[in-house]
């Protein structure tokens, strides 16, 4: 906690910057969205509330009404809603503030409910330009989530043994452990896990040491409850599983393992496991829950366990325009290109989008159920169904 002051301390010490901006806590709604549209439409910044202009923390008094007041102004005053992160801090002499980290944003241009369309410029913020306006129009065309930028992140986050080890599965690269500073940074340009001097969403998910530093929900919930309703049953096992990509879903894998049910059978001589669902039927599921979840919405998977099913549920609507019945027939739309091509590179999937294909024909292989797939407000589950139930709710 010290240490977070003191880092707290020294941003509040450089003063305003293109990056960074001090509100009071009795600041107006108005003056909040035109300093968060301005971060949005520009490349994210951090808004430190409870400190006024010279520098000076004053406070705040009511952490959760405050974090309420500046959600619902992301939510009611800018146009279209944003989201960010909010932290608070507390210090030795009494006083808390927000942090309130605001991201680049994924739908540009972002406008108050003024209809006023706000940039960053040096330490502070200026209504952009029609033409301006209009570039952002054409960026956003080709911006996806998982190549946005994360604030305070750099090489140093890398875990360098990771790197090397997707360097050699997936371009055939020699693992050295001698690369020059200068050698790491351009091929994670060219891969776009970093741009410039910080990690890409997609850098920090695949080759961070510890990625939920960053992105705290960007991990796997796991819960096996005894019946078939969560509601009021007990709980046998949960856990959380978080890391990289890849460690996600291996992690996840053998958690399921340990808790489906299996057989041994004689294939060519030769003992083999065959579990309840078949191995290969989760991988896909995970895979794509891992690969195509919405990483800006502050929420984890959820692997959900009954007594007849398992329901894997992804943060995000299904994007654009994909939807249940056509995912059935092979349609998709690369939310995450980065994070899939990834996956791809080190043969955890293919590119084809038939993974959820692969999921219906092995349910029919093995005379599983049909697998269903719904899309909720702001989640899409997927529910494959056990060969055999016990009697519960």
């Amino acid at each position: 906690m010290k240490m977070v002051q003191e880092k707290i301390k020294e941003l509040i010490k450089q003063g305003e910057t293109l990056q960074t901006e001090f509100k009071s806590a009795k600041v107006h709604p108005d003056a909040l969205a035109a300093t968060f549209v301005s971060f949005l439409n520009s490349v994210g910044g951090v808004l430190l509330l409870g400190v006024e202009d010279d520098g000076s923390i004053t406070g705040i008094t009511d952490v959760d009404k405050t974090c309420q007041r500046v959600e619902q102004i992301l939510a009611k005053n800018i146009i279209p809603p944003a989201t960010c992160s909010i932290e608070a801090m507390s210090f030795d002499t009494g006083k808390t503030l927000l942090k309130i980290t605001i991201p680049k944003g994924l739908d540009r241009p972002y406008h108050t409910q003024r209809g006023q369309c706000f940039i960053r410029v040096n330490a502070g913020k200026r209504l952009a330009s029609r033409e301006e306006i209009r570039r952002m129009y054409m960026a956003v065309r080709a911006f996806y989530y998982d190549e946005s930028t994360l604030l305070d992140t750099n090489l140093d986050l890398i875990d360098k043994s990771a790197f090397n080890e997707f360097l050699n599965s997936a371009y055939g690269y020699a693992k050295d452990k001698n690369r020059t500073v200068q050698e790491l940074k351009s091929l994670l340009n060219n891969l776009k896990a970093m741009q410039g001097e910080v990690l890409t969403v997609a850098g920090l998910m695949f080759f961070s040491e510890r990625p939920q530093d960053y992105l705290p929900t960007a991990r796997v919930d796991f819960a096996h409850f005894a019946g078939r309703s969560s509601a009021g049953k007990v709980i046998l096992d949960s856990k959380t599983i978080n890391g990289r990509l890849p460690q996600q879903l291996f992690g996840m894998e053998d958690l399921l393992r340990l808790h489906l049910s299996n057989r041994g059978i004689i294939r060519n001589f030769e003992p083999e496991t065959r579990y309840e669902i078949p191995l290969e039927m989760l991988r896909e599921a995970l895979v794509n829950a891992l690969v195509h979840r919405d990483y800006s919405l502050s929420a984890p998977i959820r692997v959900l366990m009954f007594d007849d099913r398992i329901e894997i549920h992804s943060p995000g609507n299904l994007p654009n325009t994909v939807t249940v019945e056509n995912i059935k027939m092979g349609i998709h739309v690369e939310r995450n290109p980065i994070i899939l091509s990834f996956m791809a590179k080190l043969g955890l999937m293919t590119r084809l989008g038939t993974g959820i294909l692969r999921i219906l024909d092995l349910a029919k292989q093995t005379q599983l159920p049909t697998p269903d797939f719904i899309e909720y407000e702001s989640e899409f589950v997927v529910i494959l169904y056990r060969p055999s139930s016990q009697d519960g709710d």
